[in-house]
């Protein structure tokens, strides 16, 4: 069947026309609204100021059974170095040194600041093979 469209009117050719050109203009307000809201979440994401700067605060000690005055104590300094009642002590005999010192089961160890938290790891763990089972990490007190 074929279709005369010399019998179409022109409203009608027209009124598909406008249709076709509404759709077509709602889907271009709708791709530039999308675009304009993409754009300001941009804007504000580059724009805005993160701080994220952490305020850590250390625990405090509330620890009430301090080791008596007379235990040996073991200063790690920065480099590595051992000393053992201001003594200067080599790694692999600390063991050995902390028996001669009369540490039995008590030991004061304390740490440069600049110590790498590794070593002091390592010193602990041959304290315990040494047989010490208390050890108390000294602190410096905070102003």
């Amino acid at each position: 069947m074929m279709v005369d469209l010399s019998r179409r009117s022109t409203t009608d050719v027209s009124l598909k026309q406008s249709i076709d050109e509404a759709r077509e203009r709602r889907w271009e307000s709708t791709f530039f609204l999308l675009n304009v809201i993409f754009l300001l979440i941009l804007f504000f994401i580059v724009a805005a100021k993160f701080d994220v700067h952490l305020q850590v605060t250390p625990p405090k000690s509330a620890a009430t059974n301090a080791l008596p005055e007379e235990a040996p104590q073991l200063v790690i300094k920065a480099d590595g170095t051992l000393l053992l009642n201001a003594a200067v002590v080599a790694a692999n005999a600390l063991p050995l040194a902390l028996r001669k010192a009369g540490a039995v089961q008590d030991l004061k160890v304390a740490a440069d600041a600049a110590t790498d938290a590794v070593v002091v790891a390592r010193v602990i763990e041959q304290v315990a093979e040494a047989g010490i089972t208390r050890v108390s990490l000294e602190t410096v007190a905070r102003p």
